[in-house]
Formats: structure tokens, sequence, C-alpha cells
């Protein structure tokens, strides 16, 4: 399918601009991880977005992607978004947020290798990047290059980080940042949802301790979209974002430092941390519930 040029930056939103990431399910959850993470891994868990002078770290939709599969939480096609709602969407808040939930649900789908999805999902990506507005900022060969090896990792994070780098200067150029935030709730919301409606996903230490790791992500993002609001266009978006920011409240997680190991020869510092992630049963239940909701707001 060729690209036009009006929707080649929807097609890279949907990558890695503005989404998230997440995890766990319905038993009371206490996880505890062991991070030992080389400093000059890549890919990056999160990307940093600068939005009115402010610093927001995003964390990876490809990531959390990878995280899911990583935990052996089955591929369940029919969680992704039903790609009519995208024909359906009308205005800013509705078009921006359903574009963020296909951008993640990309994300999902090509990590699990499936192509035909993607395709499908990149064409409503581009469909909702058309009633936006979104001009060209992506040379076509790279977009034909990527989707020439869906079924490639390596291509799909190499993409994700150029694509959120030319999405972020794009719209800050044009003062967009309220269609930034929008897709980065969309994203958000869409990334936790595939995990945390999965009962399987409480049964791992490593996506509960993910959850955790999403509270101060969601603090960040409300002071985003109250931020960027101007025209007090997504009032109910950011309320029902704030009652789920309450909920996050009961999640309690804590860090315990260790010694970092440098292997000299390497010349790579691992950094050595454990993190602990404690959910009662029912908070995490009322935070699937709510995510849930929030994501049915978006895609009615």
């Amino acid at each position: 399918m060729p690209v036009s040029t009006s929707s080649k930056l929807a097609l890279g939103l949907g990558f890695g601009l503005f989404l998230a990431a997440c995890g766990g399910s319905d038993n009371a959850s206490k996880g505890s991880s062991s991070d030992t993470l080389a400093v000059d891994t890549t890919p990056k868990e999160t990307e940093l977005l600068n939005v009115g002078g402010k610093l927001f770290s995003i964390p990876s939709p490809v990531q959390t992607a990878l995280a899911i599969r990583k935990a052996g939480l089955k591929y369940q096609k029919d969680m992704t978004a039903p790609l009519e709602k995208g024909d359906a969407a009308v205005g800013k808040v509705a078009q921006s947020t359903a574009l963020g939930i296909y951008g993640a649900d990309l994300a999902y789908v090509t990590v699990h290798k499936d192509g035909q999805r993607a395709m499908a999902t990149m064409q409503a990506i581009e469909k909702l990047g058309g009633k936006l507005e979104l001009t060209n900022s992506f040379d076509k060969a790279l977009l034909d290059r990527f989707k020439a090896n869906l079924g490639s990792e390596d291509s799909l994070l190499q993409f994700s980080g150029v694509a959120f780098r030319a999405a972020d200067q794009y719209l800050k150029n044009n003062q967009r940042d309220d269609v930034s935030a929008l897709v980065l709730a969309g994203g958000w919301i869409e990334s936790l949802y595939l995990t945390v409606t999965d009962p399987a996903a409480a049964k791992d230490q490593a996506l509960v301790n993910r959850i955790g790791e999403q509270k101060n992500a969601l603090n960040a993002l409300v002071e985003l979209l109250e931020t960027s609001d101007k025209e007090k266009a997504a009032t109910t978006v950011i309320a029902a974002m704030k009652e789920l920011q309450g909920l996050f409240g009961g999640v309690s997680n804590t860090y315990t430092f260790q010694e970092p190991v440098t292997d000299a020869a390497k010349k790579t510092t691992f950094i050595n941390s454990t993190s602990t992630v404690t959910i009662p049963a029912d908070q995490l239940a009322a935070i699937v519930a709510k995510v849930t909701a929030i994501r049915n707001l978006m895609l009615a």
C-alpha cells in the first residue's frame, strides 16, 4: 500500500512517540524483581518527551509488548481495539486518543509477529493521521523499509526511536502539545489494558512490578494533560485519569540499593538493585476496572 505524504507522521506516531507500558491482574500480588541492567544496553525502557519546557519519562510500548511475551502471556488479537472505532472517531480528543491506542496495538501485534493485523492497524493509523491533519515528517524509504520487515523486532525497535524523535520535533514545531498528550494518554491506557486484563499477568513478578512503575508515569501524564489542554476539550478524560491516579495510591513500591558492579574488560557497569511492588487484590481489581472504563471512554 503506498504511503501518502499527509499520513507518514501518523504511522510514526503509532510506534514510539507517545505510548506506554504496564502489567498485573486479579489476586493479591506481591512481586520482587532483581534488576541487572548494563548501562549501555539498548533499546531504552523509556523515552524522554519535552513538552512546554518540561521533561516527561514515557515507558516504551515495545518493551511492554516484549515483557508480555516474555512472561508467557497468550497473544490475544481480540484484545486489541476494533479498527472500525477509528473510522467512527469524531473530534480531536477522540481521534488523538484512538491514534495512541492503535499505536500501542501496533507494537503488540508486531512483537507477536502478526503481520496481517499489523498492516491493518497501520492503515487505521494512517486514516486517523489524515483526520488530524498531521503532515509529512518521515522519509518514505524509512517507512517502506519498516513495512518490509514487520517480523523483525530489531526493525520495530529501531523505527520506534526514530519515530519518537521526529514526531516529537514536528509537534513541538507546530505547537500541538494537546494532540501529543492525548495520543500519549491513549497509548498508555492501551498498553496497560493489554496486560492487566489478562489474569495470568498477576502470576508473573516482573509484570506485577511494572504496574508499580506506572505510578510515576501516570502522575506525569495527568500533569501533561492538564498543562496542554488549553481549550478544556479533554476534561472528561482528565477526570477519569485522576480517578485512576487515586487508585494507584494504593500501590506500594520499595527500592533497595545495591552496589553496582563494573566489568573493566567489557567497559560495562551493571546496576544491581531490588524493586518490590505490593498490590492488594481489591486495589488491583479496581485498577483493572478503571483502566477498562477509560479505554471504553476513549473508544466510545
